[in-house]
């Protein structure tokens, strides 16, 4: 560890205070548009699952019927990741006679949909059928994968985002004082 430091201190240095700096600062840019980057892949490839989530037997999916009303394409940047997209309203028929209007996103039904009654599911969280997510039939492990998709993407910021804070806080204060501060507090935690 302390060869690491003594290497980054020296290459700080070699730049001078300005482009030691300067260098730090492009490395936190360069975390963010990772961070943009990773979001918006991994955002995508959420997008492909067209399904409820339910990862879980309990609460069960019921089955249902779907009429398509007007779509809106979105894109090609949107919260459902990179490419265009369909976001439509849906009238879904659930089994025990209810009629749901609501919108599904992330082209789950398309404008081709449109007069046909359309198979899907509905699972509801909350008491008397409040929170409920609507989707096609599709497998559950799928589910599951877009959940371990869904931590990773957190796991992938969150590291990012700590990348970003350090080397902001070393563009600020300079790579040597930075590491000065850190040896001073280990020393005092090993005290």
């Amino acid at each position: 560890m302390r060869q690491i430091q003594r290497d980054q201190i020296a290459a700080y240095e070699r730049r001078g205070p300005f482009w030691g700096r300067l260098t730090q600062f492009g490395v936190a840019v360069a975390l963010i548009a990772g961070i943009v980057v990773s979001t918006l892949a991994l955002g995508t490839l959420a997008s492909f699952y067209p399904g409820t989530g339910a990862v879980k037997p309990t609460p069960a999916e019921q089955p249902a019927e779907a009429d398509v009303g007007d779509c809106q394409r979105v894109g090609p940047v949107s919260g459902d990741g990179l490419g265009y997209w369909w976001h439509c309203a849906v009238t879904v028929r659930t089994r025990d006679g209810r009629e749901v209007e609501t919108v599904v996103g992330q082209s789950v039904v398309t404008p081709d949909d449109r007069g046909k009654s359309i198979e899907f599911r509905e699972v509801c969280y909350g008491e008397g059928n409040t929170e409920c997510r609507y989707g096609r039939p599709v497998a559950r492990v799928w589910a599951l994968a877009i959940s371990m998709l869904g931590m990773v993407r957190i796991a992938v910021f969150l590291l990012l985002i700590i990348g970003v804070g350090f080397s902001l806080v070393r563009g600020v204060i300079g790579v040597p004082a930075y590491y000065a501060w850190v040896n001073r507090r280990t020393k005092r935690g090993n005290a």
